[in-house]
């Protein structure tokens, strides 16, 4: 009786710890999921009393994102890379050529830092494009070159014309995602666009009608 007993506690501790790391193992992967289901780009209207275009990196859930990074990849050609003005500086230009692909960012955030936390419910400005007459600034990690006088440096300095662009924002607490853009100097109202996906925003049309 004694042996079955102790047999009966040990089935009993077993089946408790594999039940307990399965919960822990689902609610974790919940949580991860939901997070980035919860994860939104908000792109910023444009204006005529700055140059700086943002978006805001909104954390839609009930936990909260630590070190979060965002990444850029531009679609442009080599030729689209044209020198910093005078006295500013970029990690890519003519005499350091190359196709911004997965490169950093930085936050609209007080030293415009590259990672930050975004606690749950909260936006967070992120730093994409400095729109010109003759060019269109991106940030780097390191922030603005224009907005400290070449102190620190950009990421790359364009050709000012229509570039389509991809934002990945990377965290401690949740898979990557990525959010397609359109960066258009022309549009006034929206120089940047948010490109959703075709089936994903014929059913939000749908939806959407059904409550007109």
């Amino acid at each position: 009786m004694a042996h079955k007993g102790l047999e009966t506690i040990i089935i009993g501790a077993v089946s408790g710890a594999v039940t307990g790391f399965i919960a822990t193992l689902v609610t974790t992967r919940w949580r991860i999921w939901w997070l980035q289901h919860h994860l939104h780009f908000e792109a910023e209207p444009g204006s005529i009393f700055h140059s700086h275009k943002s978006a805001r990196i909104y954390n839609g859930y009930i936990f909260p994102l630590h070190s979060v990074f965002a990444y850029i990849t531009i679609v442009h050609q080599l030729s689209d890379i044209v020198s910093p003005p005078p006295g500013m500086n970029a990690f890519v230009d003519e005499g350091c050529p190359k196709i911004v692909t997965d490169d950093r960012l930085c936050w609209s955030f007080a030293g415009n830092p590259a990672s930050i936390d975004i606690y749950a419910g909260e936006k967070q400005a992120i730093a994409i494009a400095n729109i010109t007459a003759d060019w269109i600034e991106f940030s780097s990690e390191d922030g603005w070159s224009t907005l400290t006088n070449g102190v620190k440096r950009s990421r790359v300095f364009l050709a000012r014309k229509e570039y389509a662009a991809t934002i990945k924002i990377v965290s401690k607490d949740t898979k990557a995602k990525e959010f397609k853009l359109l960066i258009d100097p022309d549009n006034m109202e929206s120089p940047i666009t948010l490109l959703r996906d075709k089936p994903l925003e014929r059913f939000r049309q749908w939806f959407s009608s059904l409550h007109c």
